[in-house]
């Protein structure tokens, strides 16, 4: 089991959060759709021995950092006890709410790798199909394809259905399960569809047409997001260094006021922190059919 920032084995991770079970079963109503997110990003634990777990990363990383900074800056500042204090703090509760946040974060990956290759997918099950392939044939093949998540997902229902679960219960299942709504939405169609009588072929034609609408609408409203981003870019990029720059040197010819050399390795710093952190913005907003 793979949790992060934890330098302990699960099964000792597990023994330690025991003494948090409490405040875990308390913080549980912070947290409604934890639950569903653990289950969705398939994690084999409750939501309650989650925040357990949590509740003792953060106490453990405040201990030990407020230890090892107050040691560090000893040497070097007076008041390095406070300060130690405060930077186990900050550092304790960034662990907690990346802990916190990882499994919306796997989720969110795993939607964005199925969303990415369902319209190849669900072509490629309507090629075989309309070929004389049945469902089930048809979604062998996709999840023996080069298809990430969505192979995977039909993987698991392969294996219900042939574990002997009705083929409508397995996909109605795996739908259920799944956090994708445009995966949801296909397999729901398909399971209509055969409770219908209806053509496959012709249920999955219209799911494809259907996404591939989705999809168009997503790219202009992304052009539309990236004419707004592209200007906070250039200000982000060019103006705000240039005018950086240009008040840094301005203020050198102040005799009362010493520019160093430090001032523009900070400012070229800034700069670049800044249009990493725009980058990831861009990445962010960028829709998951797109691929």
């Amino acid at each position: 089991m793979m949790i992060p920032f934890s330098p302990f084995p699960f099964k000792m991770l597990d023994r330690f959060s025991n003494a948090f079970l409490g405040i875990g079963a308390r913080l549980k109503k912070a947290f409604p759709y934890l639950e569903l997110d653990l289950e969705q990003a398939e994690i084999d634990i409750d939501a309650k021995k989650y925040i357990a777990i949590t509740v003792f990363l953060s106490l453990f990383y405040f201990v030990f950092c407020s230890v090892f900074f107050s040691i560090v800056l000893s040497k070097f500042v007076k008041d390095y006890l406070l300060l130690g204090f405060t930077l186990g703090v900050v550092f304790s509760f960034m662990v907690f709410m990346q802990i916190s946040l990882y499994p919306k974060i796997i989720v969110k990956k795993k939607v964005r790798d199925l969303e990415k290759n369902l319209i190849f997918a669900l072509r490629t099950m309507l090629v075989q199909i309309k070929s004389g392939v049945s469902l089930f044939d048809s979604m062998k093949v996709v999840s023996r394809g080069n298809y990430g998540t969505v192979s995977s997902e039909f993987c698991r229902g392969i294996e219900e259905i042939e574990t002997g679960t009705l083929q409508e219960d397995a996909l109605e299942k795996l739908a259920a399960d799944n956090p994708s709504p445009y995966f949801r939405k296909a397999l729901w169609q398909i399971v209509n569809g055969m409770k219908a009588g209806a053509d496959v072929s012709t249920v999955l034609t219209e799911s494809v047409n259907s996404i591939v609408r989705e999809q168009k609408v997503a790219i202009a409203s992304f052009g539309a997001k990236l004419r707004l981003l592209s200007l906070g870019y250039m200000l982000v990029g060019v103006i705000v260094p240039a005018l950086g720059l240009t008040f840094l040197i301005v203020l050198g010819t102040f005799p009362q006021i010493k520019i160093t050399e430090s001032f523009f390795w900070i400012l070229l710093g800034g700069t670049a922190l800044m249009e990493f952190m725009y980058l990831g913005i861009i990445k962010s907003n960028r829709p998951n059919l797109l691929g």
